[in-house]
């Protein structure tokens, strides 16, 4: 099956024992892992109930000791094993004699490139449990998954700017959900996404876009900003445009300075993005950037920072 199939049938409640997830998309064998733990696993007891292994490092005899240990607080267990095709044949024969009577409490999931389909694993898998294909999307499947992924975020993004970004960013769908996410946070609080938010946070090349300049200044790092800056400008960039987005990477900096505790990244998203019932996870991992970026500046350097700006935005806009 493929990918959209296996999630309808996660969706559907319908897991099977084991999966080979075969194919060189690793992005999506990512996200499919990802949803499947979070259909089976309680976050609570993660640690007791899932596992990940190489068959590079160890036997199939442990795969099966760890399969057939019972679920804690939980339905299942989930056990992750990457490079199954690097089994000598002995272990492959091994895991393929569980697999004629699998463990139900628990979902053993085999990771994958090329695998050669005569094997007895490759056909146990098959037989008693699932294979899931994970292979480069086509040209328009990748139209189709850039519009969910923005859609899932509450945007939707204008045809032009689409086919923009995917002629910037390529077929790689790593590199395009970096993009993505820089383009809900860069657009925020607006709907759709124009080509000419694509051209601002992408840039023409590797190394000129704002998001690269924003996190130049998050390191207090003025020798990668500075250049970046000037192919800003050389490329049109309006001075005032970049100058509104430093002012608010030094105000909230400084917001986040000036809390005496502690913050949790949920404050920190409120800080940055204004106060919502839900942040997106790339949305957190960007506030602990924040908050280790707030700990390179004294409380003095941010507020001086800021008082600069202000007087050189005025300055800006009388000329």
């Amino acid at each position: 099956m493929k990918y959209q199939q296996f999630l309808r049938e996660l969706e559907a409640g319908r897991i099977a024992p084991a999966y080979l997830f075969e194919g060189e998309e690793d992005y999506l064998k990512e996200e499919a892992l990802k949803k499947l733990k979070e259909r089976i696993i309680l976050p609570d007891y993660e640690d007791f109930n899932y596992e990940k292994l190489s068959a590079l490092d160890v036997p199939a005899t442990q795969i099966i000791e760890s399969v057939s240990t019972l679920p804690l607080k939980g339905p299942h267990r989930l056990v992750v094993v990457d490079a199954v095709d690097k089994w000598s044949e002995k272990d492959q024969r091994t895991l393929a004699s569980y697999l004629e009577n699998p463990v139900k409490s628990s979902c053993l999931i085999g990771l994958t490139g090329k695998f050669d389909r005569r094997r007895k694993l490759y056909q146990e898998f098959q037989k008693n449990g699932k294979i899931v294909s994970f292979y480069p999307l086509w040209d328009e499947e990748i139209i189709d998954w850039v519009q969910q992924r923005i859609r899932k975020e509450g945007k939707e993004i204008d045809p032009e700017a689409l086919i923009y970004l995917k002629e910037r960013i390529g077929n790689d769908l790593h590199n395009l959900n970096q993009e993505i996410e820089k383009l809900i946070i860069f657009t925020h609080p607006a709907r759709i996404i124009k080509k000419e938010d694509v051209e601002k946070v992408a840039g023409e090349g590797k190394g000129v876009g704002v998001f690269d300049l924003m996190g130049a200044i998050r390191e207090k790092d003025l020798a990668r900003a500075l250049p970046i800056l000037s192919q800003l400008l050389e490329r049109g960039e309006p001075p005032l445009r970049i100058h509104s987005l430093i002012v608010h990477e030094v105000r909230s900096l400084l917001r986040i300075k000036e809390k005496k505790r502690g913050l949790s990244p949920q404050e920190v998203c409120s800080i940055i993005f204004g106060p919502r019932n839900y942040y997106p996870g790339f949305y957190t991992d960007l506030a602990n950037h924040y908050l280790q970026a707030a700990k390179k500046f004294s409380l003095s350097e941010l507020i001086t920072d800021y008082e600069d700006l202000v007087e050189a935005e005025a300055s800006i806009k009388t000329g």
